[in-house]
């Protein structure tokens, strides 16, 4: 009887420890989300503050500190709604710029800038977009699409593009992009809706497919191959 109480105290301490394991592993996990959270609110703030003092282009770069895909995870909600309010103000004008400069281009005749109404039947494709996959070696940050067709791309640098872009129905499959919606970079053929061509100031064409993903937000891949096994350019509302 003895040796039976004996063994019952020897496997419930053991129990115990390993609980007390896996309890310490979800306390260390649970604190390095936390931190990782608590590091993006201050990302936010500067943001936000370079926001309010008219730094527009400084603001976006800031806000290229926090993974968009992380703004899906848990604990993220005010933070995401907040990332892209400030995105939005900050787009809205940086495309005012955008215009004055497709304009200016426009009356230098170097290149065909005007603004067009093609957006008024796919209005789902106007709006702010983030580059999926964000990597500080990229050059690529945000890119805003207004209505009348003028297209502005922040940088990750500070710099940014501008152009006009026109819209068509286009309905093609087997177009490379990313599982947007699983965080990850894992890619996948898609069926698009629609294909935008953007003229750039500097004269150069870039053609983007747009399609609609699981959660019904608006993605622009290029289709094209990056690094062998990677999108070379996807970019999500």
């Amino acid at each position: 009887m003895r040796k039976v109480s004996l063994l019952v105290s020897v496997l419930a301490m053991t129990t115990l420890g390993l609980a007390g394991c896996g309890s310490s592993h979800a306390n260390s996990s649970s604190n390095k989300d936390q931190s990782k959270i608590s590091e993006d609110e201050g990302v936010i703030k500067t943001a936000r503050d370079l926001n309010e003092n008219g730094q527009y282009k400084a603001s976006n770069k800031a806000l290229n500190g926090i993974q968009i895909t992380d703004l899906s995870k848990k604990g993220y909600g005010s933070l995401k709604t907040e990332y892209f309010q400030i995105q939005k103000s900050n787009d809205a004008f940086l495309l005012k710029q955008g215009k004055k400069q497709n304009q200016a281009a426009a009356n230098n005749g170097s290149t065909n800038l005007n603004t067009n109404d093609s957006f008024s039947s796919y209005p789902k494709f106007v709006g702010d977009y983030s580059f999926y996959n964000y990597d500080p070696d990229r050059q690529q940050s945000d890119l805003s699409i207004d209505s009348d067709g003028t297209v502005v791309q922040q940088n990750t640098d500070g710099t940014s593009f501008h152009g006009v872009a026109t819209i068509s129905a286009y309905s093609q499959s087997g177009i490379l992009s990313y599982d947007v919606t699983s965080g990850t970079n894992d890619t996948k053929s898609i069926n698009s809706n629609v294909k935008i061509v953007v003229t750039w100031s500097n004269g150069e064409n870039e053609t983007y497919y747009g399609y609609t993903s699981y959660d019904n937000g608006a993605v622009l891949t290029d289709g094209k191959s990056y690094k062998g096994d990677l999108v070379n350019e996807v970019w999500v509302q």
